[in-house]
């Protein structure tokens, strides 16, 4: 073999070598080659938004999901491959962070992990981010919660409970999971890497109460329900309550009451077209006369108003619902709650390692319902009046004399939204989270990010 030859054929082994030592640096170590970590998703600039497309991936993948929106402009996405491995990329203000692999945590069912959706999330900026994981074939089986350090990407504590949903407290240090008819958990942020403990506590709801429609942390350990027979408030270890006034002759389905706010005030809502302001620690004032709010011609929407959430700025976005009208019949009188007895302090989780002392219980006034007006419209009238369609938004500054409408298909012709993404129609309220300050639409592979500033009325 000449000297050349040589040369050649060493220069070929050098390179063959660098190549394998290149590839094997870059992937995760233990990770196949096919497993390796990419950067799932490419946002770029689109109308109004931002135009988030799922980059094809080496191997197939089993689900694609979204949690969120969060509050403050946050989202997660779930990537879960055909190999059961799990993926999430937090998204700030549409722009994506690198992708996350979240390992199986100890003492999980075979199996559970693998498969698992991601329901919610919660994010604690600059600190953790927690996840919610329930069984995509069994939805009667506890959930699953991870909270994973930012800093180091790795879990703090995981536990499993019962539970639908994640909010975060105000000062960041505690998330509360809750669904409609489970124990409402509390559960501390802090812990440290792979200690697998959480100090959480269990809140039983309290007689009277059967599903929760919506929760409002009002501190570390205290929040509002929202829920069929009113507004209750966990506050120093016991119960109190506010009933709900009597509920509309249209005719609303359940589970729509709503709270919305800060430990400072906030706002209640029953059911939809009626509004209560709260106050400090959630005592419920006067219901808002909504039908002053509105011009003459949409007086009738003030029926329909559903309180969708307040944006940071304060602003109140509201859909509108659509009722059953039912037959018209004597509204009954509101069931009374049943006679409060001192609560006893909250049951620890699974994990719980803390618990909440017991107080009496205080009672708190029901809520004044606004008085009936005169020359209600008639079953006819709101058929035709819901037969003209329900594709707009209202929003509305506290202090201001007047609601501002959006009007969804003219709202779309001025977005320029991304070719393939349907345009809204009716009232979104699946998908507006107004404490986020965006919506997503479309698809989990082809996702517009929409800031709700581009809905309002120009």
């Amino acid at each position: 073999m000449t000297r050349p030859a040589l040369a050649v054929g060493a220069a070929a082994l050098i390179l063959a070598l660098g190549s394998g030592a290149w590839w094997m640096a870059r992937r995760t170590p233990g990770a196949p080659p096919q497993e390796e970590s990419l950067e799932p998703f490419r946002a770029a600039a689109a109308g109004a938004g931002t135009l988030i497309d799922l980059q094809p991936p080496p191997t197939p993948l089993r689900s694609v999901r979204w949690a969120g929106p969060l509050p403050g402009g946050a989202a997660v996405a779930q990537v879960l491959s055909q190999t059961g491995r799990q993926q999430v990329v937090l998204f700030q203000q549409g722009e994506p962070g690198p992708a996350i692999s979240v390992p199986e945590p100890p003492g999980t069912p075979n199996g559970f992990f693998s498969f698992a959706d991601l329901v919610d999330a919660a994010l604690a900026p600059g600190d953790a981010l927690v996840l919610l994981y329930r069984s995509a074939s069994d939805p009667a089986s506890p959930a699953l919660v991870l909270a994973c350090d930012l800093g180091t990407r790795q879990v703090r504590w995981s536990l499993r409970a019962p539970g639908e949903h994640l909010a975060l407290s105000p000062d960041h240090r505690s998330v509360f999971l809750f669904g409609a008819s489970t124990p409402v958990g509390i559960l501390d942020l802090a812990g440290r890497p792979g200690s697998s403990k959480s100090v959480s506590v269990s809140v039983d709801l309290p007689p009277g109460v059967a599903s929760i429609s919506s929760i409002l942390p009002l501190g570390r350990r205290a929040f509002l329900v929202a829920h069929g027979a009113g507004l209750s408030a966990w506050t120093d270890g016991a119960w109190t309550h506010a009933q709900a006034p009597a509920p509309s002759p249209l005719g609303f389905p359940g589970g729509l009451g709503r709270v919305a706010g800060d430990a400072k005030g906030g706002w209640w809502q029953p059911e939809p077209g009626v509004l209560v302001p709260l106050g400090p620690g959630g005592k419920p004032g006067p219901a808002r006369d909504l039908k002053a709010l509105l011009p003459e011609n949409a007086s009738m929407d003030a029926n329909l108003l559903q309180l969708l959430g307040e944006e940071a700025d304060g602003h109140l976005w509201f859909g509108l619902a659509r009722p059953t009208l039912p037959a018209p019949v004597a509204a009954p009188a509101p069931a009374p709650m049943p006679a409060l007895v001192p609560t006893p302090a909250a049951s620890p989780l699974p994990e719980a390692a803390d618990q909440v002392p017991p107080a009496p219980a205080a009672a708190v006034p029901e809520a004044p319902a606004p008085e009936p007006a005169a020359g209600q419209p008639s079953r006819a009238d709101w058929m035709a009046h819901l037969d003209k369609g329900l594709d707009r938004l209202y929003l509305w500054k506290p202090g201001e004399a007047r609601m501002k409408v959006v009007l969804l298909p003219e709202a779309w012709k001025r977005l320029a939204a991304p070719q393939g993404i349907p345009p809204l129609a009716g009232a979104p309220v699946g998908d507006l989270r107004p404490e986020a300050g965006f919506m997503l639409c479309g698809g989990p592979d082809r996702t517009w990010w929409l800031p709700l500033r581009a809905l309002r009325p120009q």
